[in-house]
């Protein structure tokens, strides 16, 4: 991963490629001029136009979140894709840090209603809102806190930061929601399925994870793999 395109190629081929996103990256550029060339899509834009092949985006991670992204080669994959993360069968796992002990071991399932304050950066509990649905499990300490395996049922922006903060979690360097200053937020997303109807010759798609002690095969933490 080079400091020009500050990605890294998990896996390529005629229909998508997957990159690993570093961290204090946005995904697409914002109304911001200075954000209009230092985003990953312009990034991966620029690799894929020496080969006459464009991205379509097919989902985002936070500004401050690092891990795995998928784009797609074509708007009809784009939208294939899509449709399986739109119907929640993509299984999505994470790995967060956080500065409590949590019993190992012990797991939550957090539903919360949200909503997004379009003249804010922040995302709100409301019970009109839409559902969001975020699984973690305790797994190991590390010097700083617990590591938690984590696994997203729904896509709702920042719903991983929100979830832990209601449970009273200080995730690490989560300055929006925790109010936790670190050298950076400790939330990495690190596997990805797809499912067969997505069409995709390789549908499995992971990254060693930072923190967490996982053994392959991966296993997700809501119903079986």
């Amino acid at each position: 991963m080079s400091r020009k395109t500050r990605f890294e190629i998990v896996y390529e081929d005629k229909e998508v490629l997957v990159v690993y996103k570093e961290r204090n990256l946005l995904t697409i550029r914002t109304n911001d001029p200075k954000t209009f060339s230092k985003n990953l899509y312009h990034y991966v834009h620029d690799y894929l136009r020496s080969r006459h092949e464009r991205p379509f985006i097919v989902h985002r991670l936070d500004f401050e979140t690092s891990g795995l992204v998928v784009f797609a080669k074509t708007f009809a994959v784009k939208e294939r894709l899509q449709s399986c993360f739109e119907a929640r069968r993509v299984i999505r796992l994470y790995e967060a840090v956080v500065r409590q002990y949590v019993a190992i071991g012990k797991k939550k399932m957090v539903r919360l209603f949200l909503s997004e304050n379009k003249n804010s950066f922040f995302v709100h509990k409301d019970a009109k809102g839409k559902e969001s649905l975020t699984l973690f499990e305790a797994r190991n300490p590390i010097g700083i806190g617990t590591a938690l395996k984590v696994e997203i049922l729904t896509g709702r922006k920042n719903q991983i930061r929100i979830a832990l903060h209601d449970q009273g979690l200080t995730l690490i360097g989560d300055e929006r929601y925790s109010k936790d200053k670190a050298k950076r937020m400790y939330l990495n997303a690190y596997y990805l399925l797809f499912p067969e109807e997505s069409g995709l010759k390789q549908r499995e798609f992971f990254m060693e994870p930072l923190w967490i002690r996982e053994k392959l095969p991966v296993c997700r933490l809501y119903g079986e793999k």
